[in-house]
């Protein structure tokens, strides 16, 4: 994946926006549902979406629920191999049309089947990871939020 494009550590002048956690999951379902959409393929019903909630000045370290926080959301498509390039292909030209949306990274590995695409989406303020993945047969599809707080109410 790609290096996320917002500041991982906002400077005291500028405190990271307030964002429920359920708001930026929707937000994140959302839009992967939207990326799947665009690449013409199907969610699989085989593995469950994940979410991650991490801090956001340093990745891999849960986020206390008070705390600031950073979301990554992950879900998985069913597509055989040969069709993972022409999929990519497809997320690409629709994610290119998109103002705001900067295709920071593509590759494609024609050898054996594969296919990476890395976005930074600013008006939803995500950067986007599609990639074919394992097991075979298996594309990625993987939206991280900016840092958020949590509103002042805790909701």
């Amino acid at each position: 994946m790609a290096a996320v494009w917002w500041p991982a550590r906002p400077s005291a002048e500028a405190a990271p926006p307030r964002e429920s956690r359920a708001a930026a999951l929707a937000t994140a379902n959302q839009q992967v549902r939207a990326l799947a959409a665009d690449a013409r393929i199907g969610i699989s019903g085989r593995y469950n979406p994940g979410a991650s909630y991490e801090t956001c000045d340093r990745r891999g370290v849960r986020a206390p629920a008070d705390g600031p926080y950073a979301l990554t959301y992950t879900a998985y498509a069913d597509l055989p191999d040969r069709l993972h390039i022409a999929a990519l292909r497809r997320l690409r030209a629709a994610l290119e049309r998109r103002n705001g949306v900067e295709v920071t990274a593509y590759e494609e590995r024609p050898q054996v089947q594969e296919a990476q695409l890395d976005a930074a989406d600013r008006p939803h303020r995500t950067h986007v990871a599609v990639a074919s993945a394992k097991p075979p047969h298996t594309v990625r599809l993987a939206v991280t939020t900016e840092c958020f707080r949590p509103p002042e109410d805790g909701r």
